[in-house]
Order: C-alpha cells, then structure tokens, then sequence
C-alpha cells in the first residue's frame, strides 16, 4: 500500500505522475518504487499505453479514490486511440492495461503497423512549462504534447520543442520527471507558412476534443458511411457512393499541402491507385491512425464534435416523408410517401430520386433539391395507380369533361390524358366531334372574356401558386406559370411587384485568394523540389507536371500558373526539352564510368543513359565532346606520370 501519491496536474500523463513519485518517495533504487507502485520489479515505463494500472488503483485505495479507469481515461493516450476503434478491440486494449499481460497491447491498437511515426523524445512547450513553474513550483510532461501527430501546443500556437528524455529509453524501467535542465528551449527554425501552422493547431485541437471526452466506440464501417455521406454532399461521391478519387486526392492535396502532410507522414501519391486516403473511404477492413482520420473530417469542413455527435445519411432530397403529387388523390401535396428509391443519372451524374405513394402514384426527378419549390417538381410519372385512374374515369365518362380541362384537373399534359383514355378504353367526350371539329375547336381562338375577369383570374392563380409554394422566389414562382406572370407583367406590373415575394439579397463572400502571398509560398517549395531531382540518383526530366506532382500541387499549377510569375518564370528557365535531358544523362553517364575506372566508349554511354538510336546531332556531339575531354584529361596524366 501506498502512504502517500502525489496529485495529479491538469493533463498530466501518467508516466509524468509515476516520475514525480519516485522523486518524492526518496527511493533510491528504481525497482523499490516499482514495487511501491505495481508490485512488481520487473514493471516497463511505457508512455501512452501502460498495463498493470489494477494494480497501482488497488495501491492507492486507502488514500485516494482515483479508478482504474480513471487513470486510463484521463492520464494515458487510451481516449486517443480508442476513439478510431471498433468495440471490440477497444476493449480489449482497455483490460490489456489493466492486466499484467499488456505485451499486445500496441499491436491491438494498430500502432505497430501504423506509418505515423512516434516521437523519440518527450516534448514540451515553453510557455507550459514556464506556466506550470508559476502555478505549481514543479514541471511535468502533458499528455497532449506527447501525442504521435500533435506538432503544435493547442493552448499557445506555438511549435512544441524535443527534451532531452527519450520516450523509450536505455533503462526500460526508469521514470524521468521532467525539469528545467532536460526541457531546455532551444531556437526552432520555422519554415511553416502561416496556413500550415494554423492546420496544425486545429489538428492539436481536434486530438485535444478526443482526450477530454469519452466517445461512443463505433463500428469500423460507419466511419466509411459517414465519411461517404459527407463526400457525396460536396460534389465528390455520387449518391450510389462511388468516389471521385482523382478530384478528391487533388483537392485533398491542395487544402493540406505538402508542406503539412509530409510533417505528419501522411503523404499521398496521386500516381498511386492505393493509397492511404483511398482506402480509408472505402469498406474498413482495418482500423486507420486517428491522425489520418482527424485529416479527413477537418478536410471534410465538420468539427470533431459534429462528426462524433450526429449520424450521417446523405440526403438529397430531404428526409423524409415526401410530399404525394397524385392530383387525384385527396393527400395531394401532402407528405405521405414514404419510399424512395435513390439511383444515379449517368449522364448528367445526378441522383436521381423514384417516389413511390401507397395510393399506386409513382413519380421520379433530378436531385439534388436545392429550394423549396423543388419538392413540388416532377420529372416524370412512371405510374398513376388506381386512384388516379378511376377520377380519370369519373372526369371523362361521367362528368365528360373536355381534354384540356381533363390535363389541368389532373396536373398533367394532354397527351399523357390521351394515352391513358386509350389504355384503359374509356369513350372521352371530345371523341364525338369530328376530327375536323376537333382540329378547328382546338386552333380557333378562345372566346373573349371581360378585362376584369381576366385580370381576376390571373390574379387568384398567382396568389394560389403562392400559397402552395410559401418558400419560393420570384423566378421560381414564375417558372410555374410562365403564362400567368407574362400577362400580369404586361397588364398589371404594379399589382405583380406589390404582391410577389421579397427579392433576396445575395450574401458577398470574399473568396479572394493572396496570390503573391501564394506564388512566393510555392516558388519556394518548386526550388527545393527541382534541387531534390537534379541530385537524384539517375537524371530525371525536369518538366511543370514532375516537379507539380512532387510538391502535391498538380491541379493548382496546371489551372492557375499564370497567376504565379515568379513561380511561371522559375519553371520556364528550369523544364528540360528531351534533348536536354539526354545531353545530362550523357555527362552524368561519362562520370560514372569514370568513377567506376572503365574505358570511356560511345556505346557504354549509349547504354548507361538510356538513349535511342535515333538520338539527335546536338547530342552526338555532347557525345564526341564527353569522350574528347576524358582523352585530354588521361593525356594529362600520363604525362604527368612521367
């Protein structure tokens, strides 16, 4: 039993806490405080994910009311990790820590097979640490610095330094607490632009919001989901959930840049069908860094806390139920179906929506529904049903209404009334007339009503469109009854603006983009990747689209170079035509033959450049010139021997 422990600080890690007791239990052996601590000698200092913590619990009972899974929840990297894992293996890593037997626990967690790699030191901020000098008299180690991924203190902003103390050090079973002379602030070189180091505080923040709080654990399949439902609302998965890789990696890569990417070892290759950010959208298979996914929701412009909070169902036409648009029916506009079936136009790459009604109407449209008077829209009746026939029925046979007054009843066009008067065999009364009646009924003019009744009229059918669609525009209102709006704008204008809705005011948005802010930022990361291939290990073409894809900014230089002089001018004065090139490799070859104490000849620096038969005169003679030089440079020698 413990007789005394020492408090916990605000963020402390454990190993931080275990490090301040051995200090002040004045143990001067390491195996006493183990034993003080886990009963065990033979206890391993592990940083984020400690075992045998059952043990250390029933040690403090007699003094302290702190639990197991206190200990884990708010003192170790457990929260970190296990907000990305299904339940299963959650819990399995959550009584791994508990248990004396905690050799699987990092493998369980999926950090032996992750690429993000774990820092070799502990880290510190300055301005922490100075502040928990001030508060507490001590230093310690925070939890949140010593996470894989967290670059930046999510408190100040500011770059988190490297102590002195190695996360796995020499002596496996040594605590050490941290102090002023193994935290010694040294001056960091910033060459983080200014939005990289805000991603990174956003990105400290985000892990911050996992370590506080106690999330629900999650199948691994509904991040998949979420993630899907999200992407179809931006445009970059349709809605049967097929990804748009090319654009997605593209604009991936243009909102994190290279620059952060490579700081946090998730890079992408766009040249590679597999990739990590492929993969993590598709059916999970296995558990992904909680780095890596924290990238894709913020990229995916949703907070942690949204993400976690609501479950994501893409829906572009709204949730259900929808409205009925059987005009026969007496639920007509009414939100009563409840089945809709969700397909993709491969044309115009659109959902496509199918509303079915219980009353046999079957209606499909376009999506996505972006206002109001969309759910009122049909594409196209793909079945009436049986209520709509027999008013169709009624409205011919027994009350014989005209064609046109048939159409306008049942909210559809004539030839559709036509085709089904024919299917059904019904005897309509305007089959009576003579077809040259018929022909002169339908092309002679209307009889004239009076001016008021026809003002009156086209009056109440703007008002009722209004009433039936209360959210629509102007614009919208005027697409419903093209007719009614022409007349009334050339008759009664005045009376149309007096009772038409609102116009609405565009809200400015200042997507202004600082070029020359943007060009100097990538005119600085094209130098750095034009010196990486010129030193390659064989020569490479220096073209825009190698040295685009190797910084990750493809799209951005292909579509707006010319918004980037000084980069545009750099690349002019650096791409390589295939002669140049080859004239390189020529000179590059020349040198390792040299190197390698062989006999300079045409065909063995044909072969080690690569170059065709059909090479050109300009490199021939860089050939000649090669060989001519090497002649002069052994003749020097010999005689020099001599």
């Amino acid at each position: 039993m413990l007789s005394f422990f020492p408090k916990p600080y605000p963020d402390e890690i454990l190993y931080s806490i275990l490090a301040r007791y051995h200090i002040r239990s004045g143990n001067l052996a390491l195996k006493l405080t183990l034993r003080d601590l886990f009963n065990s000698s033979h206890a391993i200092a592990t940083v984020d994910l400690p075992c045998n913590l059952t043990a250390i619990a029933a040690n403090l009972s007699l003094i302290s009311e702190i639990t197991v899974k206190e200990l884990i929840q708010n003192h170790t990297l457990y929260p970190f990790y296990a907000a990305f894992l299904p339940k299963e293996r959650s819990q399995q890593v959550f009584e791994a820590m508990q248990s004396e037997q905690g050799g699987g626990i990092h493998g369980t967690a999926g950090i032996r097979a992750s690429t993000v790699r774990v820092p070799k030191f502990f880290r510190f901020c300055p301005q922490c640490i100075q502040s928990d000098w001030e508060q507490h008299g001590e230093l310690y180690w925070h939890r949140i610095h010593q996470v894989p991924g967290v670059l930046v203190c999510p408190d100040h902003a500011e770059l988190l330094h490297s102590s002195s103390v190695p996360l796995q050090g020499f002596n496996r079973h040594e605590y050490q607490a941290a102090s002023f002379d193994n935290c010694v602030t040294n001056q960091i070189h910033r060459d983080l632009s200014d939005r990289s180091l805000e991603l990174l505080v956003q990105l400290s923040r985000d892990v911050q919001f996992l370590l506080t709080n106690e999330l629900l654990a999650r199948d691994l399949n509904w991040f998949s989901k979420q993630y899907i439902s999200l992407l179809t609302e931006q445009g970059l998965a349709t809605a049967t959930g097929q990804v748009n890789q090319h654009q997605l990696i593209d604009r991936f890569l243009y909102f994190y840049g290279h620059q952060v990417l490579a700081a946090l070892d998730s890079t992408v290759d766009p040249s590679r069908d597999q990739n990590w950010l492929s993969s993590i959208f598709r059916k999970h298979r296995k558990a992904f860094h909680p780095i890596r996914h924290l990238l894709v929701i913020r990229f995916l412009g949703i907070s942690i806390a949204e993400f976690f909070r609501d479950d994501r169902n893409y829906q572009p036409f709204g949730a259900g139920p929808w409205l009925c648009l059987n005009a026969a029916a007496q639920h007509y506009l009414k939100p009563v179906v409840t089945r809709l079936d969700i397909s993709r136009c491969y044309d115009a790459k659109k959902p496509v929506g199918t509303f079915s009604c219980s009353c046999g109407f079957v209606y499909c449209r376009t999506g996505p529904d972006q206002t109001e008077a969309d759910r009122y829209r049909i594409g196209k009746i793909k079945a009436v049903g049986g209520v709509w026939q027999r008013k169709l029925k009624r409205i011919v046979e027994v009350e014989r209404s005209g064609l046109r007054e048939t159409a306008r009843r049942l909210h559809v066009d004539p030839n559709t009334v036509k085709r089904y008067v024919k299917l059904l065999g019904l005897t309509p009364s305007w089959q009576s007339v003579q077809p040259e009646e018929l022909l002169e009924e339908e092309h002679s003019p209307a009889p004239k009503l009076h001016p008021k009744t026809v003002r009156a009229d086209h009056r109440a059918t703007w008002k009722q469109l209004q009433r039936q669609h209360p959210h629509a525009s102007k614009t919208e209102l005027r697409q419903f009854a093209s007719a009614c709006y022409a007349w009334l704008y050339r008759n009664d204008r005045t009376w149309l603006h007096q009772n038409s809705p609102s116009l609405r005011q565009p809200v400015a948005q200042n997507n202004r983009v600082d070029w020359p802010s943007r060009d100097a930022q990538i005119l600085v990361e094209v130098q750095q990747a034009v010196q990486k291939l010129l030193t390659a290990e064989k020569p490479l073409r220096i073209t825009i689209t190698r040295v685009a894809k190797s910084i990750a900014q493809l799209a951005l230089i292909e579509q707006h170079l010319d918004k980037l002089p000084l980069t545009q001018a750099y690349l002019d004065s650096v791409t390589e035509s295939i002669e140049d090139v080859q004239i390189r490799r020529v000179h590059w070859a020349a040198e390792q033959l040299d190197r390698q104490a062989e006999v300079i000849e045409p065909w063995k620096i044909i072969r080690m450049a690569g170059l065709r038969p059909n090479y050109s005169e300009k490199v021939a003679r860089a050939i000649e010139q090669v060989i001519s030089n090497h002649s002069a440079k052994l003749l020097v020698l010999s005689r020099s021997v001599k």
